[in-house]
């Protein structure tokens, strides 16, 4: 069944949200000049709120919202993701904020735990190689040989390693035995493959039907080595479920990028090429790509190291911090000293410092404790000033903080930087400020040609001639860009803003190289400042890997028929960029379907019967630029900012369209809350429905004609969601229900679906948090599953997947936050999913239902209910007339109730007939207006 959407209610929708009251004096949609700074990294921060309505001003904002509100005694809790300086702006319009959930430093932690893995994996494939040039060891080794049996069939599961693996794409073959004493090859041979994770190879792999139970099996290696090994039996336990003990799990070793996901997916079809295929959505991204750009600013603030040192030179840096003073106007001079605390990891100054000469720059590592703790070490051992190193690649960024007391200023320099720098000591500079210049002043430039094909090898300068009466100019040589200001009699510089940016554009070849323009739609009435030649910059940090080009969009289809005859059913991820855990969810899924089919009889009966697609990364544009640049970027990469808006380079934390905001169905467009129109805005719409690619893929893969079930993988919080997922304000005006059969079947597939995810570790998804999405969560107009319901009637779904979007890839317990363990146990709930659609498509069996009459308050009247023997519909007349489809819909009693209460005059003959979720009527009866056999009864009290 396909719903369309309510049209009627839109003009009045709009009106109402244009009315709405706010709950916090002085709240407002978020200006546009109140954007991320690149210097500034984001926090997960408590807001406080009464109630509901105070929860609707907040998301009126246009804030950037976890998917996680408490229900709390003295209201709700929800969580912003926010820089200082929007959470100062956050207070400003009258909220609350509370603690600290999340911050940067988690972040790195949870990247440099990934590098550490995927470095681990390496080095111990280097060290295999270096051993393997020994003449007396062989270059291949078996990891394990296993020989198990499932529903009466015998398998031989095989893991090696090969010295070349991590170069080399070649197969490995296994001879087999027939039993002892058997020659090798006499039960024949099975090929393995390699398994590549993170771009890191771990061991080959694969299993393979046998005949007879082998006793050892051989591998010769590309190279000529051999191993030989024993099969051991695996769980050959007798009183074991058929099946069970053979069944796959655990596939997941790392975080993954979407080149990595896209890898891991290619490589699964290629490896079950009967049950897999891989399919190329139709829309391109806009790519993981920017044009390069600058501010012709005066100089900016650095730090300067002098000679003889090798790291003479001048470095930017971000700050100073929120916390403590600033830079005096002359700057700071000094010299530069490595902190050491006397900890185990003595540069991160988190204890106090021992041997610091006093008067000197300090220099401390990012780390685990607090920056203002580190400045505070600082300050007691007679720093004059705190000069921070990140341990992430990338820009740095403003410290963040409060305290009281702290008279040092504390900056952050990057990771490459300070290495340089520690590494050159002893040495003295400065830290001087930058020097203010008016906006009316300010010119950016953007590169015609993306950075990656040209834009990052543009300079440009602007100059004074130092002479009177100058007439200004631009010269380009090659790539590099000069601009000569005008003078007036006295030598003193008067070109404006405004005509540097027209100097630019006029000239041939200056604008074959860039686009100028003044500050966000500033007149440019202001004097232009001298500013030093400045390399133009993407400000990109993915390695080369990593494409620059518009980005295909993939998903594995997997079935056994693949060619739209079974009920297909569609799992998706990373919609927001910076949920890392839900495509490990994907990946984990696809690998158990896959690779437990030949063995495990309830998983062949899936791919046998059921057509499923699973996309593990719709966004991956944003997804790298999480990983690599700014880890809480939560949409895609588009700018959609005017040139006189945020269009410069301080907004490229700011820019992208919330994917979640872009469908069509109860949308901004639509008169619904939730989104903005603000490009800035972390829930920005775009400019219209569907206007980017991978919104355009997603309803693609919608639109396949035997599609029936979805889900769609988010985090965080710990929901289990359907629709409705937006209301208009005010009144909270609700995108249609489901009628109380569809949300019945919601809510029984739901129950299904949790147990399956608890019977990993336990972990239980309330009920509080387990529903349509506007009753437990928030309004979110334009999201995917509303599209899914209401335009293409899918019964689609919406985790969230544990408490944190990048928690630490293994817990510090078994019940902590854990990627791994979340891949897991959410894996088990997509695996239910596809169960519940294989029973759903199996279901041949009629429901029954049956008329209970009660006592009424009301003289000569009685209450009426009907109960189901499943999730069923219930249509019914009152007027003796055929019950049919065009019939009264038996309804619920309110939000997250059960059947509505009739009250009926007594003795009122009632008809009736209930169909189920499948189709299925009950009796067989034809609900045309020509069958008879439907239910009938008076409404009488019973005796």
């Amino acid at each position: 069944m396909r719903r369309t959407r309510h049209l009627a209610i839109l003009a009045v929708a709009a009106a109402m949200l244009m009315a709405v009251t706010p709950a916090v004096s002085g709240a407002q949609e978020a200006s546009e000049d109140l954007v991320r700074s690149p210097e500034e990294e984001a926090s997960v921060v408590e807001v406080l709120l009464a109630d509901r309505d105070e929860l609707d001003v907040l998301v009126a904002t246009g804030v950037d919202l976890e998917h996680n509100v408490e229900w709390t005694d003295n209201g709700l809790i929800a969580q912003a993701v926010v820089t200082p300086s929007e959470a100062a702006e956050l207070q400003a319009l009258g909220f609350t904020l509370g603690d600290v959930v999340f911050g940067p430093d988690d972040s790195a932690a949870v990247i440099a735990e990934r590098v550490a893995t995927i470095q681990a994996h390496i080095a111990e494939n280097q060290a295999f190689a270096a051993e393997a040039t020994a003449s007396d060891i062989s270059d291949v080794k078996i990891v394990r040989a296993d020989y198990f049996t499932s529903f009466g069939q015998e398998f031989l599961s095989v893991e090696a390693k090969w010295a070349q693996g991590q170069t080399s794409a070649q197969q490995l073959t296994v001879e087999r035995d027939s039993g002892p004493g058997t020659e090798f090859g006499s039960g024949g041979t099975q090929n393995i493959i390699r398994f590549v994770d993170a771009g890191v190879y771990l061991y080959h792999r694969g299993q393979s039907g046998v005949s007879t139970r082998p006793d050892r099996i051989r591998i010769t290696s590309p190279t000529g080595d051999v191993a030989i090994a024993t099969v051991n039996d695996w769980l050959p336990l007798p009183d074991e479920e058929p099946g069970d003990s053979a069944y796959q799990t655990d596939y997941i070793t790392s975080y993954l990028t979407p080149t990595e996901l896209y890898d891991r997916i290619h490589q699964l079809a290629a490896e079950f090429p009967d049950l897999a295929e891989i399919v190329e959505l139709p829309e391109l991204t806009n790519g993981y790509r920017r044009n390069a750009q600058a501010l012709l600013d005066p100089p900016s603030s650095r730090l300067v190291i002098e000679g003889p040192s090798a790291a003479q030179g001048e470095y930017g840096f971000a700050g100073p911090a929120n916390y403590g003073p600033g830079l005096p106007s002359e700057g700071l001079a000094g010299s530069f000293a490595v902190v050491n605390d006397g900890s185990d990891n003595p540069t991160e100054g988190c204890a106090p410092l021992v041997g610091f000469p006093s008067g000197s720059v300090a220099l401390v590592d990012r780390g685990t404790c607090p920056f203002v703790q580190k400045t505070q070490n600082a300050q007691a051992a007679g720093a004059i000033a705190l000069v921070i190193v990140n341990n992430v690649p990338g820009a740095p960024f403003s410290p963040g903080g409060g305290a009281s007391g702290i008279t040092i200023p504390t900056v952050m320099i990057s990771l490459d930087d300070g290495m340089l720098i520690k590494s050159s000591l002893p040495a003295s500079g400065a830290l001087i400020p930058g020097i203010p210049v008016s906006n009316a002043s300010r010119v950016g430039v953007d590169s015609v040609a993306w950075g990656h094909e040209g834009g990052n090898d543009i300079t440009i300068e602007v100059v004074s001639p130092g002479l009177p009466d100058s007439p200004l100019a631009v010269s380009v040589s090659g790539s590099d860009i000069t601009v000569s200001l005008a003078t007036d009699g006295s030598g003193t510089t008067t070109t404006t803003a405004a005509q540097m940016r027209d100097a630019i554009n006029s000239d041939p070849a200056a604008s074959g190289l860039v686009f100028a323009y003044t500050y966000r739609g500033n007149a440019g009435s202001g004097i232009a400042p001298e500013s030093p030649r400045r390399q133009l910059s993407d400000f990109l940090n993915a390695p080369d890997t990593v494409s620059r080009e518009p980005h295909p969009v993939y998903a594995i289809r997997i079935g056994k028929h693949r060619d739209g005859s079974k009920m297909g059913v569609l799992a998706y991820a990373q919609e927001h960029a910076r949920e890392w855990v839900p495509p490990l969810v994907t990946i984990e899924t696809a690998e158990r379907l896959l690779r437990n089919y030949f063995h495990h009889g309830p998983t062949k009966q899936l791919l046998n019967n059921l057509d499923i697609w699973i996309a593990p990364s719709i966004n991956p544009d944003g997804g790298h630029y999480s990983f690599y640049d700014f880890n809480s970027q939560r949409r895609n990469l588009t700018r959609h900012c005017p040139v006189n808006g945020v269009y410069d380079l301080g907004g490229r934390n700011a820019w992208g369209v919330d994917n979640n905001r872009n469908y069509t169905e109860y949308s901004l467009f639509d008169g619904y809350s939730g989104a903005s129109t603000n490009c800035t805005s972390d829930v920005f719409a775009g400019p219209s429905e569907l206007s980017e690619p991978e919104n355009e893929n997603l309803d693609w893969l919608a639109s396949q004609p035997n599609m029936r079930f979805a889900m769609n993988l988010h985090s965080s919080g710990n929901y289990f969601m359907w629709s409705p997922g937006s209301y208009a304000l005010p009144g909270r005006v609700s995108a249609p229900r489901p009628t109380l059969q569809e949300e019945s079947f919601f809510w029984g597939a739901s129950a299904r679906i949790l147990t399956a995810i608890k019977e990993h570790r336990g972990l239980s998804v309330t009920p509080a948090r387990t529903g349509p999405i506007s009753d437990v969560l928030y309004s979110a107009a334009g999201n995917s599953g509303d599209m899914l319901w209401y335009k293409y009637g899918l019964y689609a779904w919406n985790f969230e997947v544990g408490t944190q979007f990048q928690p630490p890839f293994e817990g510090a317990t078994s019940s902590s936050p854990s990627a791994h363990q979340e891949s897991q146990e959410f894996a088990n709930g997509l695996i239910e999913l596809m169960r519940v659609a294989y029973d759903f498509g199996k279901d041949h069996e009629r429901p029954e239902s049956t008329m209970r009459v009660t006592p009424s308050s009301t003289v000569g009247m009685v209450n009426v209910e009907f109960e189901v023997s499943e999730p069923a519909a219930v249509f019914y007349t009152l007027d003796e007339s055929v019950p049919t489809y065009e019939s009264t819909l038996y309804a619920s009693a309110g939000v997250r109730e059960g059947g509505e209460l009739l009250t009926i005059p007594e003795g009122t003959r009632v008809h009736w007939f209930s169909v189920d979720s499948a189709g299925n009527v009950e009796r067989n009866y034809r609900p045309d207006g020509s069958g008879e056999n439907y239910s009938k009864a008076d409404a009488v009290l019973p005796d």
